[in-house]
Parts: structure tokens; C-alpha cells; sequence
């Protein structure tokens, strides 16, 4: 009884969960089969290129997500803190494997749910299925809003629009591995150019440069920054 309690306040705080009434939530407790792991710090959760056929849960913890770009010419880190769902888009769709890693940076509790109870529970559960639609439309909403954007002017701008772009969430921690020539490529722009602008928004105290690294500490500040 204590731990069906446990496991109905987790699903509680859980976004395609909201909304069950407490009898639905009871038997979802009751009728569907939970994957529990806890995990140790420095552990993959999923590595890029796994088979999506579950959803993962972050129930609490502190995870890092690398994502690498198609060439290998550039990796992005970020840092992200429960809750947090795990790339469910590609649970569905024309390549259903995970394209980030999620590693964990401190000792995390993961809640998995099968591809097979994820289709039964749409089927059983009108508000379930709901959430899960308005999450998948959601993520694609915001990726063709960003094709639309424009881009900022200024060569400072479009470096952090660059990083920014290629991050899962828009603040936080980010570390991006690079090299000069390779970001003048990606930017269209002279390997000079891009130094000097690198080293105006350090200069600014925007980003922290070291040896084929930039380092930002609050990405929604350095956006901020480009929009003054």
C-alpha cells in the first residue's frame, strides 16, 4: 500500500499524468507496469543512436545531455534537474532512436514506462492521450517557430543564436566543444570574425573561452544580452 502511495504521488507530478482523476490514477497504479532504476553519478541513461521503446522519467536527480552534431565537428553539453522527459518525440516517427545522451551527474531515479502500456494507456485514457499529443505538438510547434525567427544582425548574436538553437532547453549550463574554424564554417564567416566576437562577449562576461571550448553559465542570460 505504501508504495502504490508513492508511486501515485510520482505519477501526480508527472505532465502526461495530470489531469487523471484519483479512480483512473488508482488503476493505472494498479494495471500498469513501471520500470524503476536508480542510477549512479557518471552513468548513461541512453546514449545517442539507442532505440527509443520506452519513455524515461527523470523522477529527481541532476543529468547532463550531449548532444553531437551530424559531422562530429562540434558537441554541445547542457545541464538539466528533474523532472525531466526524456526525448519522447522519438518514441514515435520515422527514426525511432534517441539523437542526445543523457549521462547523470549525481544519483537519479528513473521511471520507465514500455512503448506497448504507453499505447494502452492512450487507448484506456482520453486525458493521457491528450497530454501526449499536445507534448509531440508542442515540439513541433516550437522547432518551425524557430526556422521562422529571424536572425539576430550582429556576428555576437548569431554565435549565441547558433548555441541556442542546438540546446533542448534555453537556459542553464551550456559547454560547447568547437573549434574557431569549425564555428566559421557553421556561420558563414571568417575565423577571424568569429575570435573577435567570441572575445567581445567575454570580454562582456557573456561566455568564458578556453582551448576549443566556450562555456556559458545562464544561456537565457546570454540571450538576453544579444537583445539589448
Amino acid at each position: 500500500m505504501g508504495n502504490d502511495l508513492q508511486l501515485y504521488t510520482k505519477l501526480l507530478g508527472l505532465p502526461l499524468f495530470q489531469g487523471l482523476g484519483k479512480a483512473d490514477l488508482e488503476e493505472v497504479v494498479a494495471h500498469t507496469k513501471f520500470g524503476f532504476h536508480k542510477i549512479e553519478a557518471g552513468k548513461d541513461i541512453v546514449s545517442e543512436n539507442d532505440i527509443c521503446n520506452r519513455l524515461h522519467f527523470l523522477l529527481n536527480g541532476q543529468i547532463e545531455i550531449i548532444t553531437t552534431s551530424a559531422s562530429h565537428g562540434y558537441q554541445i553539453k547542457e545541464e538539466l534537474i528533474a523532472p525531466e522527459l526524456l526525448q519522447p518525440e522519438r518514441l514515435f516517427g520515422l527514426t525511432q532512436r534517441f539523437t542526445k545522451t543523457f549521462k547523470t551527474l549525481t544519483v537519479c531515479n528513473v521511471l520507465c514506462v514500455e512503448k506497448d502500456e504507453v499505447m494502452r494507456l492512450s487507448d484506456a485514457y482520453m486525458i493521457f492521450r491528450i497530454n501526449l499529443l499536445n507534448m509531440l505538438s508542442t515540439y513541433a510547434q516550437k522547432n518551425e517557430r524557430m526556422l521562422l525567427r529571424r536572425y539576430p544582425e550582429s556576428l555576437e548574436g548569431r554565435v549565441i543564436r547558433f548555441i541556442a538553437d542546438r540546446c533542448l532547453r534555453p537556459a542553464g549550463k551550456k559547454t560547447v566543444k568547437i573549434k574557431m574554424r569549425q564555428l566559421a564554417l557553421e556561420l558563414n564567416d571568417s575565423r577571424l570574425d568569429i575570435s573577435k566576437a567570441l572575445n567581445h562577449l567575454e570580454e562582456n562576461g557573456v561566455v568564458a573561452l578556453r582551448r576549443n571550448y566556450i562555456d556559458i553559465e545562464r544561456l537565457e542570460a546570454a540571450l538576453q544580452y544579444i537583445q539589448q
